[in-house]
């Protein structure tokens, strides 16, 4: 993929701002300590099968480290969202061929799942990985400018008749290690089983109950 110079995105909000459905369950420091985490985790992954450019993309320095320690690029924004983060970040890296962009928080992620992303982008130039809520996982776009991101409520749909409206060839995939990110505890003990080693030790630190595997 290194000759289709593509770059890979990964916001992170403000874990005390942005996990605030997980407050009934952590408190601020333990969020924070989670989306450390997830973040280490996902860079793993990604490290795994990409070796070009990464950007995190956050209004925090609490990532700068996790960042760093897998090569990855700092770019601070101003936290005012999800969706203002990947536009800074796509902006950035509007003159590079592709960029897949990423939340933070999936820690489940495979690296055989995002390289066939990666591959992906080689054939069409929207690429999605819609999430099991309606949401959107994994968005590639080649170049970085080619269609306006919709992150949100029903995003996937949105990229969906944005691709179709502006013409453009979309290739979907649905994929388990990239079909949830965590917002809420149920989507923790969901995806509890299939996260990396630093979400599963923070989890084990934080006494989260590991659900039981089916029959």
């Amino acid at each position: 993929m290194d000759a289709l110079n593509v770059v890979v995105i990964v916001a992170v909000q403000d874990a005390s701002r942005a996990k605030s459905r997980l407050a009934a369950h952590l408190d601020p420091g333990q969020r924070h300590s989670l989306v450390q985490a997830m973040l280490d985790d996902l860079l793993t992954a990604v490290r795994e099968v990409h070796a070009g450019l990464v950007f995190v993309v956050s209004p925090v320095t609490g990532y700068d480290a996790v960042a760093h320690k897998h090569q990855a690029e700092v770019l601070r924004d101003p936290g005012s969202g999800y969706l203002p983060a990947v536009m800074l970040g796509l902006a950035h890296v509007a003159n590079n061929g592709a960029a897949l962009v990423l939340p933070g928080d999936l820690p489940q992620a495979r690296g055989e799942d995002l390289a066939a992303l990666l591959e992906a982008l080689r054939h069409a130039p929207v690429v999605l990985a819609p999430s099991v809520d309606g949401g959107t996982c994994a968005l590639g776009l080649r170049p970085p400018g080619v269609l306006t991101p919709a992150f949100g409520l029903d995003s996937a749909n949105r990229h969906r008749e944005a691709a179709r409206a502006a013409g453009l060839q979309m290739r979907e995939f649905h994929l388990p290690s990239l079909s949830r990110d965590v917002d809420t505890i149920e989507d923790l003990k969901a995806v509890w089983p299939h996260v990396g080693g630093a979400t599963a030790a923070i989890l084990d630190q934080l006494q989260i109950v590991r659900p039981r595997p089916n029959p």
